[in-house]
């Protein structure tokens, strides 16, 4: 036995087919074809929602990250300032402590030159005074005789305040 082949379709089987996939087909448009043509909407809406949301929110974040890197600018320029300040401050306590000890060794100096300058008066006085009695113990030898004391040192003082000022000041 051999079977038999067909290239065609059975005409009637056929037929059946096709009445039968049409029914099926108007059956499914009159009660499911707005349903599921709803449904379809809907979710094109909502793709079409969801990618507008999207590109907004995309947007927004572009704008946010803008500003924070406009705030990041600011707050570097920030920084900057006050580490320039913070330089210039410290430049200037350097300026006025360096001032500051200029003023201080100036003083000492002034002040160690008065000294020095009191020192030289008070030796020039003491060696005066000795200058005094050395003359007048040497004119009491030389005289011989004791004068008045308080009028020999004043003849003396006087002889020295003439003659020795000008030699006491070089």
């Amino acid at each position: 036995m051999v079977p038999e082949i067909h290239v065609l379709p059975d005409p009637v089987n056929f037929t059946l087919q096709l009445l039968a996939t049409l029914v099926l087909f108007l059956v499914i448009r009159h009660f499911l074809w707005d349903t599921v043509k709803d449904f379809l909407n809907k979710r094109e809406e909502s793709i079409q929602s969801d990618l507008n949301e999207a590109e907004s929110k995309k947007v927004e974040a572009m704008k946010l990250k803008e500003q924070y890197e406009l705030k990041i600018e600011e707050a570097k320029g920030e920084g900057k300032e006050i580490i320039e300040s913070s330089r210039k401050r410290a430049t200037d306590m350097k300026e006025d402590i360096v001032n500051e000890a200029k003023k201080e060794s100036n003083n000492m100096i002034n002040r160690a030159k008065k000294e020095i300058e009191r020192e030289q008066t008070n030796a020039k006085m003491e060696l005066k005074n000795e200058m005094v009695e050395i003359a007048m113990l040497a004119a009491s030898k030389v005289i011989d005789k004791n004068l008045d004391k308080d009028a020999h040192a004043q003849m003396i003082n006087d002889f020295i305040d003439e003659v020795g000022e000008t030699k006491w000041q070089n």
